[in-house]
């Protein structure tokens, strides 16, 4: 790696706003660099606070408030922690720093390079699909429901199954068990699940379904410059999802795809898009078109995988909210495969019951060097972990569901 200083005081903290697998990653990245990190997280579950490369983890319960709380904490610990970087693990990290980035500056903080409103309109879906619409790139179609009027002019327009996704991702999110994406199956169902969201305040976009199954789903990576240049171009597959066709990845490859990257890249100058950004298509089987699914302005779930294929987003994400220019990111290695293991098993168990994938083909796509979100060997603490508090979850829901079997006996 390029252009990392040698002497400590050329390098300041970070703070990692975010506990998740994401915040693991990025801490394994600046701690081998030589640099403290100091996570801002909102789990008793959170996989940083367990990793050797995490100088401190402070927790905050969830909930809507967690920006406040962000907010006071650092202004608290400005002194104690001036000059250091803020990078973003969460959606409520991203809409913290473009609401207050001068605040956070004049408090001598670093906040991780970026147009602030346009990482806000990638905030909001509603947004997010104008500008898609005004700018030529293909998307799904989609309304907001803002009414039960609204409701019935969606199920005309839009037709079913209709696609539920929240305006704002992190709210949604405060309501655990909903999942990525809400499928109504018909007009009472969708009118249902309005009531429903409408009433925890949450604003939602009915959006059309593209057809196919989940390795139609590409990524592309990259970090935009003042020029509107990127500094590098990634891409990634996805192969396999739980709930499949609509939840969270359980199986991604990397790829060097010229297609997503030409759509990838439309998009981001476009948009006008400046700093670390990543960009979700899925390829529809229609027409052969890549639609846009969502764009995030921040340090992903799948953010191992493009640091184990030779792209430290993290190190350069750090470097150039210091001004300088980072570590090399020419290159990287395609086949690289990311397995989260228990979704993997779920989505296997599903897409076998469905008829669409026997035991057989699912162990031949996992005869390759496979790589898992948090199992390092350099770091084992916040994988292991991680999988005794699941393996303890599952054991408590057994003993739940045997208890209710045996009262209804």
């Amino acid at each position: 790696m390029a252009n990392i200083p040698r002497r400590a005081g050329d390098r300041p903290p970070a703070i990692v706003l975010g506990g998740d697998v994401n915040a693991a990653s990025v801490a394994r990245s600046l701690g081998a660099a030589g640099i403290a990190v100091h996570a801002l997280g909102t789990g008793a579950a959170d996989p940083v606070r367990d990793s050797r490369f995490c100088t401190s983890y402070v927790r905050f319960a969830r909930g809507g408030d967690v920006q406040e709380r962000w907010r006071a904490w650092l202004g608290d610990n400005a002194a104690r922690f001036a000059g250091a970087v803020l990078l973003p693990c969460n959606d409520d990290a991203l809409e913290l720093i473009a609401a207050s980035r001068g605040a956070l500056e004049e408090l001598s903080y670093r906040p991780f390079e970026a147009d602030d409103e346009v990482l806000a309109t990638m905030l909001d879906k509603r947004r997010t699909a104008e500008l898609a619409a005004r700018i030529g790139v293909p998307a799904p179609q989609s309304m907001v429901l803002e009414s039960p009027e609204s409701v019935a002019q969606a199920a005309a327009t839009i037709g079913f199954p209709c696609g539920l996704k929240p305006l704002h991702a992190h709210v949604l999110a405060r309501h655990p068990g909903w999942g990525k994406l809400i499928v109504a199956q018909d007009v009472a169902h969708l009118r249902e699940l309005f009531e429903q969201l409408d009433a925890l305040g949450v604003g939602l976009l009915a959006t059309e379904i593209i057809p196919g199954e989940d390795d139609c789903y590409r990524s592309y990576y990259s970090y935009m410059d003042a020029d509107g240049e990127p500094l590098l171009n990634f891409t990634k597959q996805k192969l396999r999802g739980h709930p499949p066709r609509r939840g969270l990845w359980s199986y991604h490859l990397t790829t060097r795809d010229p297609d997503v990257i030409e759509m990838g890249l439309r998009f981001f100058q476009r948009a006008g898009v400046r700093g670390l950004a990543n960009v979700e298509f899925k390829l529809d089987p229609r027409d052969g078109v890549l639609k846009l699914i969502e764009c995030n302005h921040r340090f992903t779930a799948a953010n191992e995988i493009v640091r184990l294929a030779g792209l430290d987003l993290a190190l350069l994400t750090y470097e150039r909210a210091l001004g300088r220019p980072g570590p090399d990111v020419s290159s990287y290695r395609t086949g690289m495969r990311l397995l989260n293991p228990i979704e993997d098993v779920r989505a296997f168990q599903a897409l076998r019951a469905e008829g669409k994938l026997s035991t057989a083909g699912w162990l031949r796509s996992l005869a390759h060097p496979l790589h898992t979100p948090l199992l390092r060997w350099n770091d084992p603490l916040p994988g292991l972990l991680s999988l005794a508090r699941r393996g303890r979850r599952a054991a408590g829901k057994r003993l739940a569901a045997r208890r209710a079997a045996r009262a209804s006996s």
